[in-house]
């Protein structure tokens, strides 16, 4: 699809800014511009650094959650197998041969 070069020109107007660039000449408005566009980008480093922190806390989380459930089943699986051990086969078979 073809637009015509005056229909494309409205179309992409909506995309410039309202206010003109600051000119190269005018060192205020261009330290101003700076400013602001250093504020934005410290604004998104907080957000991401605020994220990170969040990610960071959870996964910490998860790796006690997973260690302290290893050591409850490791400690619960012992105590299984160590009462199972007490009772040997051999004792039965005694008591029943007599």
């Amino acid at each position: 699809m073809r637009l015509e070069p005056a229909l494309l020109e409205f179309a992409m107007s909506g995309l410039k800014k309202d206010e003109p660039e600051p000119s190269p000449a005018d060192p205020e408005a261009l330290t101003r511009g700076l400013e602001l566009e250093l504020i934005t980008k410290r604004a998104s480093w907080q957000k991401m650094r605020a994220r990170r922190s969040t990610w960071r806390a959870l996964s910490l989380l998860f790796l006690f959650v997973v260690l302290v459930g290893a050591l409850l089943a490791y400690f619960y699986f012992s105590s299984e197998m160590s009462h199972r051990g007490g009772e040997s086969p051999s004792a039965e078979r005694v008591e029943r041969k007599r």
